[in-house]
């Protein structure tokens, strides 16, 4: 029983409608395989918590009264959940499918339409599993890849060097190096490393980045943010636009310390 619920595929729900919810769940929880977490009411609340839960399958509504579905599948943009659509508008279907998503589900959702859906898109993780499994042991030699622990028998991870740091991105070993990085913001107990317009989502505290990342190379601005000094194109008052053209906010009390940082040509 442990095995199988480790093995679980997980599936979150984010729809603004309370039936949707009650009628997923009872689908999710009649397929042995599959595990129903934390859903959300709101896509701003979505976005907040699929990057923590990481859910193995998505059910997004596409129509909903803060944001969109397909909205929020713009701004999650290293999302591996297998999104499956939902709508009570079939005309949905086709720019849903423009993003890639792999099913979709017209309201009201009959539960021989969801296993149909569910079954595809389980067998096409499966196979893509495999292949990832096949691809990443040979580039990375050196580790033993454990998908659900942080320690991989080597080392506890994030794990950081001279030039590189090797953080966790989405149960893969990832070894990122300093100058890439543009900066660095921190939310709950996660950081989004931002790398020119991607973004890699870390299940690090952005205290430890900000006590282990290099001093002569990252500045932190105030509590929630880090950034590479030699990213940073401009600093209005408060404000420092990066070189992917985000703005960052400075404290007031850490301006003196970033001005200072900014001019230090070491």
């Amino acid at each position: 029983m442990e095995d199988q619920m480790k093995n679980a595929v997980t599936c979150m729900i984010v729809d603004d409608e309370k039936p949707a919810h009650q009628v997923l769940n009872q689908y999710i929880e009649r397929v042995p395989g599959l595990s129903p977490i934390e859903g959300a009411y709101l896509a701003l609340e979505a976005l907040d918590k699929i990057p923590i839960l990481k859910p193995d399958i998505l059910f997004l509504d596409v129509e909903m009264p803060d944001l969109s579905g397909l909205r929020v599948l713009d701004l999650l943009k290293t999302l591996t959940a297998s999104v499956i659509l939902t709508t009570a508008h079939q005309n949905f279907a086709v720019d849903g499918y423009s993003y890639a998503v792999k099913g979709f589900l017209l309201k009201p959702i009959y539960f021989e339409e969801f296993i149909a859906t569910v079954y595809r898109v389980r067998q096409q993780r499966e196979t893509m599993h495999q292949v990832l499994l096949s691809s990443i042991q040979p580039t990375l030699p050196g580790f033993n890849i454990d998908l659900e622990s942080s320690d991989d028998g080597q080392g506890k991870f994030p794990a950081f060097h001279k030039d590189t740091m090797i953080v966790k991105v989405d149960g893969l070993i990832v070894q990122i190096h300093y100058s890439d990085v543009t900066f660095v913001e921190g939310a709950r107990n996660y950081v989004k490393i931002y790398i020119g317009d991607s973004v890699r989502y870390c299940r690090i505290p952005i205290s430890v980045m900000m006590s282990r990342l290099p001093s002569s190379l990252f500045i932190t601005t105030n509590r929630s943010f880090i950034v590479n000094r030699l990213a940073v194109k401009e600093m209005e008052g408060n404000e420092i636009l990066m070189s992917n053209n985000y703005r960052v906010k400075v404290s007031k009390d850490l301006r003196a310390l970033v001005l200072s940082k900014l001019t230090f040509n070491g």
